[in-house]
């Protein structure tokens, strides 16, 4: 059996229609200081596709199968709070910290969110050849099986390659240093948290894992 949709705001754990309805509110705060901002449509654009994936990632992202190892609380609470500061330096501007890192032009707007396009296709790519193996957080699952089909035969963790394609594509439709700020600050968070599973992996699957690698690229084939 499935478990319900749950989130979780420090220690408070809420699940079901209640679970539901925070996302959705605070989905919405996001969105009213979003349009505070008066973005231009490039950043509209961004924030749709962000959106996207966030109700594709919450309608899909119910648990299944059983934790045989999964990491801290604390450490799930540090990487919520890199990966939400990310999110809000990406859109929300903060006076004094506005200027450009590119200058003005018109290119920069399509390409980033072209990124983003074909970073959301990687991730339901990735989610569909993961199934009943991914989870929000570092788990070792019972039964837990290594992945090696689909994207996973380059990438071992791809669904990290897309996120990160969508805080740097965001960054570069919005060209604000902040939104620069805010995507390498969603690099740190995952970054971390693939050592955190790698090291979870290596422990489950040993030589297998050894073999897959040495195979393949960790986020960035050939570069990470």
């Amino acid at each position: 059996m499935r478990a319900p949709i749950g989130i979780q705001i420090g220690k408070l754990v809420l699940t079901g229609p209640a679970a539901v309805l925070v996302t959705v509110l605070l989905a919405a705060a996001l969105v009213l200081l979003i349009v505070r901002a008066h973005p231009s449509t490039g950043m509209l654009l961004a924030g749709g596709i962000w959106a996207g994936f966030f109700t594709f990632w919450t309608l899909t992202g119910r648990p299944q199968g059983v934790a045989q190892r999964q990491e801290s609380a604390r450490s799930r609470g540090t990487h919520r709070i890199l990966m939400n500061l990310g999110l809000l330096l990406l859109f929300i501007p903060i006076p004094r910290l506005l200027r450009s890192f590119l200058s003005p032009n018109s290119w920069h707007v399509p390409v980033g969110l072209g990124i983003m396009g074909l970073a959301t296709l990687l991730h339901i790519w990735a989610r569909l050849h993961l199934g009943r193996n991914w989870s929000s957080q570092v788990m070792i699952k019972v039964d837990h099986q290594l992945i090696r089909s689909g994207p996973y035969r380059l990438v071992r963790h791809p669904i990290y390659t897309a996120i990160l394609g969508l805080a740097f594509g965001t960054a570069l439709v919005s060209a604000r240093i902040t939104s620069l700020l805010g995507a390498a600050l969603i690099t740190m968070a995952y970054v971390r948290k693939l050592r955190l599973e790698e090291q979870g992996l290596a422990e489950a699957f040993g030589e297998e894992w050894k073999a897959y690698r040495h195979a393949s690229w960790r986020l960035i084939p050939p570069v990470y």
